[in-house]
C-alpha cells in the first residue's frame, strides 16, 4: 500500500459547489532553466517565492493550492500547514530505449513518494507502475510540446497507452497545442488503441484507454499569470484528498487560457529583472536602471522621472565610476542618437498615442520596447543608407554595427515568438494518428497573410495584388493584404496598414519610397491572427519582415518573382559586381520559401537553372477585366484633346517610364517610323520622363490614366510597343490584348509568353531597334494586317478570369501542408 499524508483540519476550502486548482505551477524551487545559455549565466526558471503565488492563487479563487516545481517539493513544503495546500511536483521522465523526456504531475504526494518518484523516474515504465500502486493522481504535462527533440509519434502512442489524464489547457504554452491536444485525444477509438498496442507491443494500463481526462494549469514560471488555467470539480468536497479522487476519477475538467509570446516574454523579462537586480547593484530597484525596469514591467514610459531621480542616478554613477564608462568615446555615437531621439515633447506625445487604449501590462510593455527600439534603428539605418550612397563602406558598416546593441533589448520578445510556435506539421501527424481524420481547422490553410512593399503603386505588382485579393473575398478566401506606408487609400479590400517607423528612398531609383517598417508589431499581428500562410510580393522591408515572421512562428510561406530586380539594378547602374550581388540575394531570398510563383515558363526555367527545384515552382495564376478592357471602349476622338487627330495611327506605350523599361528602343526606332499620321504616346509616369521628353518632343504624355480613361486609352491605339527585356509577365499586354491591341514585345522576359507571333502580334529580338522597328513598321503599313491580328488579340484573353484565377491560386498543391519547422525551446523548462 502507498503512503497516504494525515489529513489536516486547516487543509480544507470553505465548501462550494464547484472547486478549483491550479495544477501546474513553479516557484523560485524550480530552479534549474533547461536552456544552456541560461544556465550558463546563471539564470534560474522562476524566482517567484512560494508565498506570493499563495496570496496570488488565493486572490484568484483558487480553492485548493499546491506547486509542482522541476523533480522539487521544497516550494509545497514551504506552504505546508496553510490552509488548502498539498505536496506535488513535476517529474521529469525518460523512455528508457532513446533518452526522450517526458513530463508528469504528480499531486497529493508525502516525502517518502517524492524520494520513490525520483529514484525510478530514468525509466517511465517503471514510475507509471509506482504511480498506479500509489493511487497517486497525476497526468502528462503539455504532451504535444517537445521537451527535447526525440519526441516522436511513437512515444505519442505509447503515452496513450500508458496514462489517462493529460493536460488539455496549459496556460503557458500557445493556445493552438491545447486545441489540438483535446481534439486529439478526445478522438481516440477502440480500434486506435489496439493499433497502437500491437505496433508498440504494449497493453494499455487502465480500462477503457481510449477514454481520456484533460486538466488544466497555468504552467506559470514568472510569477505573473498564477491562475490562469485551473481543474475544476463540480462538487463539495471534504479536503484535497477528495479532490484529487475526483480527478483520478475523471470527474473534473479543464478551463483557462493558454499562453502567447507576450506573456511568455513578460515573464522572462521579470525573472531577468529579479536576477540582474541579484547580479547587479547598479540595477537594484531602487537604482534608476531598476526603477526603469519596473516601470517597464508596469507598462509605463521607462524614460519619465522626477529631477529627484535623475540627481539620485547621476550621484550613484559617479560614486561607482560607471558614468565615466558612459561618455567614452565608443560609446558617444549610441548617447548622442538616444539623446536626439528622446528629447523633446513630440516623441514623448507619440509614445502616448502609440499606448493609448491598451490596459494589458504585457502588451504596453511589448508597444513600448518596440517604440524606443524602433526610432532610435530607424536612425541608425537611414545612416547607413545615406553612407552607403555616398560610398563610405566602412563608416557604413560602423554605423550598422552599433544597430546590435540597440536591438538587444528586443531578444525575450524575439526568443518568445519563436519558443512559442507550435510545430504545425508535428500536430498534423498527432491530430491524423490519433484520430485518423483531418486535423483541427487551425491546422488547415485557410487563412493568408499577402504582404508587399508596394499597393498604391501604379504598376503590375500591385494591381496584381489588388485584383487577386478582391476575387478571393468574393469567392469566400480569407485574405488579408499587410503592408507598411503613411497614407493608404485603397479601399474595397481587406488591408492591415502599420504605420512606418520612416521611410528612405532607393538611391538610384527615383520615385520610389519604401518603408521602415515596424518589424515585431507586425509579427505579433500575425500571431494573434492565426494565420496559416504568408504570401510575399517584394522581396524589401515587407517581405522580409514577412519572411523572418514565417521562420519564426513555423509559418508556410510562398512568394511571388514579380519583378527582374537584378536587370533593374544592372540597368540603373550599370555595375555588374551589383547586379550580381543583387542575384545573390534573390537566390537566397526566395530559397528559403516553400513556394515560389513565377509569372511565366521562361521565369519558371530560370530559377530552375539558378538551383530552386522544380517542384517548389509553379505559375501564378492571372486574371483580367475582360468587361473594362474591350474593343468596344474604343473612341475615334479620344486622342484629339492630346493634340492627336482623329484617324491617326497612334503607338502606345503604357507603364513606368524608366530606363529599367528599355524605352530607349523606342526612342532609337522613332526616326524610322515616324510619318504623317503616326503618333507616339506614353500612358504613365516616372524618373525618366524629363529626359524621355526631351528626346521626343513630339511624342504624347498623358500622365498616369487609370480605369475607364486607361480602358479607352489602350482601346482608341492601333499598336501597342513594348520593349522591356525586364517585365515577368506584363499586365499591360493583356489589357492591350483585350482592347484588341496587337502587340510588339521583346523575345526576353515574360510577356513573350503572351504573344502569338504573327497572330496577335509580333516578338522581336531583345533590344534589337532595327528588329522592333520592322515588325512596328509592317502594322504601320497594313491596316488590314492590324485588322485581322486585333480580333485575334481579343480572342487571346477572354479565358482569363480573376475569380478562376483565385480558385486556382487557392487550390495550388501544398494548400493544407504546413511549413517543417525546427524544434522550439521554451524559455522555461515544463
Amino acid at each position: 500500500m502507498g503512503h497516504r499524508p494525515a489529513r489536516r483540519a486547516n487543509a480544507s476550502p470553505p465548501l462550494s459547489t464547484r472547486l478549483k486548482a491550479d495544477l501546474h505551477l513553479h516557484s523560485r524551487h524550480s530552479a534549474r532553466a533547461p536552456e544552456w545559455l541560461f544556465r550558463r549565466v546563471g539564470l534560474p526558471d522562476s524566482f517567484t517565492p512560494p508565498d506570493a503565488l499563495y496570496d496570488a492563487l488565493r486572490k484568484r479563487g483558487m480553492d485548493f493550492i499546491t506547486l509542482t516545481d522541476h523533480n522539487s517539493i521544497d516550494g509545497c513544503l514551504a506552504l505546508a500547514g496553510r490552509p488548502g495546500t498539498f505536496l506535488s511536483e513535476q517529474v521529469s521522465t525518460r523512455f528508457p530505449d532513446d533518452r526522450c523526456e517526458v513530463h508528469l504531475l504528480v499531486w497529493g504526494i508525502t516525502e517518502p513518494q517524492h524520494r520513490e518518484l525520483q529514484a525510478r523516474r530514468d525509466n517511465i515504465f517503471d514510475l507509471q507502475k509506482y504511480l498506479a500502486a500509489e493511487h497517486l493522481t497525476h497526468a502528462v504535462a503539455h504532451p504535444l510540446y517537445r521537451v527535447d527533440d526525440r519526441l516522436s509519434l511513437a512515444h505519442i502512442e505509447k503515452l496513450t497507452l500508458l496514462f489517462r489524464h493529460f493536460e488539455g489547457v496549459n496556460g503557458h504554452r500557445d493556445a493552438l497545442l491545447n486545441e489540438v491536444t483535446r481534439h486529439a485525444f478526445s478522438g481516440l477509438n477502440r480500434e486506435r488503441i489496439e493499433e497502437f498496442a500491437n505496433r508498440h507491443n504494449l497493453a494499455p494500463t487502465h480500462d477503457e484507454p481510449w477514454r481520456k481526462v484533460f486538466i488544466g494549469g497555468s504552467d506559470d514560471h514568472g510569477g505573473l499569470h498564477p491562475g490562469s488555467a485551473w481543474t475544476e470539480v463540480a462538487a463539495s468536497v471534504e479536503d484535497h484528498h477528495a479532490f484529487l479522487e475526483k480527478i483520478r476519477a475523471g470527474e473534473c475538467t479543464a478551463h483557462g487560457t493558454g499562453g502567447n509570446p507576450l506573456a511568455l516574454s513578460h515573464s522572462l523579462y521579470n525573472n531577468l529583472r529579479h536576477f540582474i537586480g541579484d547580479k547587479f547593484s547598479g540595477a537594484k530597484s531602487s537604482s534608476l536602471i531598476g526603477k526603469a525596469f519596473s516601470r517597464f514591467m508596469e507598462g509605463k514610459d521607462p524614460s519619465e522621472f522626477s529631477w529627484t531621480d535623475k540627481l539620485g542616478f547621476l550621484a550613484e554613477g559617479i560614486a561607482s565610476g560607471q558614468i565615466f564608462e558612459l561618455v567614452k568615446p565608443a560609446n558617444a555615437s549610441l548617447w548622442k542618437q538616444l539623446s536626439a531621439t528622446f528629447n523633446g515633447a513630440g516623441m514623448k506625445a507619440l509614445l502616448a498615442r502609440e499606448t493609448a487604449g491598451i490596459a494589458e501590462p504585457e502588451r504596453r510593455a511589448f508597444v513600448i520596447a518596440n517604440f524606443f527600439v524602433n526610432q532610435l534603428a530607424f536612425r541608425f539605418f537611414t545612416t547607413f543608407i545615406q553612407q552607403l550612397s555616398a560610398g563610405k563602406l566602412i563608416e557604413a558598416i560602423q554605423e550598422i554595427s552599433i544597430l546590435l546593441p540597440v536591438l538587444a533589448p528586443l531578444a525575450p520578445y524575439l526568443y518568445a515568438f519563436r519558443s512559442q510556435a507550435p510545430d504545425r506539421r508535428w500536430l498534423c501527424e498527432i491530430s491524423q494518428s490519433l484520430t485518423g481524420g483531418t486535423p483541427v481547422p487551425a491546422l488547415q490553410n485557410r487563412k493568408r497573410a499577402w504582404f508587399t512593399d508596394t499597393l498604391e503603386d501604379v504598376n503590375g505588382v500591385a494591381n496584381t495584388i489588388r485584383k487577386l485579393t478582391a476575387a478571393s473575398i468574393t469567392e469566400g478566401y480569407d485574405l488579408t493584404v499587410v503592408t507598411s506606408r503613411s497614407v493608404i487609400t485603397i479601399t474595397g479590400i481587406p488591408i492591415k496598414n502599420f504605420a512606418p517607423v520612416g521611410e528612405f528612398e532607393l538611391p538610384e531609383y527615383e520615385l520610389q519610397k519604401l518603408s521602415f517598417p515596424p518589424i515585431l508589431q507586425i509579427i505579433d499581428y500575425i500571431q494573434r491572427e492565426g494565420f496559416t500562410e504568408l504570401i510575399i510580393s517584394t522581396p524589401g522591408p515587407i517581405g522580409l519582415t514577412a519572411l523572418l515572421a514565417g521562420k519564426m512562428l513555423g509559418l508556410r510561406t510562398s512568394g511571388i518573382y514579380h519583378t527582374d530586380f537584378p536587370q533593374y539594378v544592372r540597368i540603373l547602374t550599370d555595375d555588374n559586381f551589383l547586379e550580381t550581388l543583387t542575384w545573390t540575394f534573390m537566390k537566397w531570398f526566395y530559397e528559403q520559401l516553400d513556394l515560389l510563383y513565377v509569372n511565366s515558363e521562361d521565369y519558371r526555367r530560370a530559377w530552375v537553372d539558378r538551383g530552386i527545384a522544380a517542384e517548389r515552382i509553379k505559375i501564378l495564376p492571372r486574371g483580367l477585366d475582360t468587361t473594362l478592357f474591350h474593343p468596344t471602349r474604343r473612341d475615334p476622338d479620344f486622342w484629339k484633346p492630346y493634340g492627336i487627330p482623329t484617324g491617326a495611327t497612334v503607338l502606345l506605350y503604357v507603364g513606368r517610364v524608366s530606363k529599367e523599361k528599355d524605352l530607349d528602343v523606342i526612342v532609337a526606332a522613332w526616326p524610322k517610323l515616324r510619318r504623317d499620321g503616326v503618333h507616339l504616346a506614353f500612358v504613365g509616369d516616372g524618373p525618366y520622363q524629363k529626359e524621355l521628353r526631351a528626346l521626343l518632343p513630339d511624342a504624347i504624355f498623358t500622365g498616369y490614366l487609370t480605369g475607364l480613361e486607361l480602358a479607352r486609352a489602350f482601346a482608341s491605339s492601333d499598336i501597342f510597343v513594348f520593349p522591356s527585356t525586364t517585365d515577368t509577365f506584363g499586365n499591360v499586354i493583356i489589357e492591350a490584348l483585350a482592347a484588341g491591341v496587337p502587340c510588339v514585345v521583346s523575345d526576353q522576359g515574360g510577356p513573350k509568353d503572351l504573344i502569338a507571333h504573327g497572330t496577335n502580334g509580333y516578338i522581336t529580338r531583345a533590344l534589337d531597334v532595327e528588329d522592333f522597328a520592322t515588325h512596328i513598321q509592317r502594322l504601320i503599313a497594313d491596316p488590314r494586317l492590324r485588322h485581322t491580328m486585333s480580333a485575334a488579340a481579343h480572342g487571346t484573353v477572354q479565358e482569363r478570369d480573376w475569380s478562376e484565377a483565385a480558385r486556382q491560386f487557392w487550390a495550388m498543391p501544398g494548400e493544407s501542408e504546413p511549413a517543417t519547422t525546427k524544434h522550439r525551446t521554451s524559455a522555461f523548462s515544463n
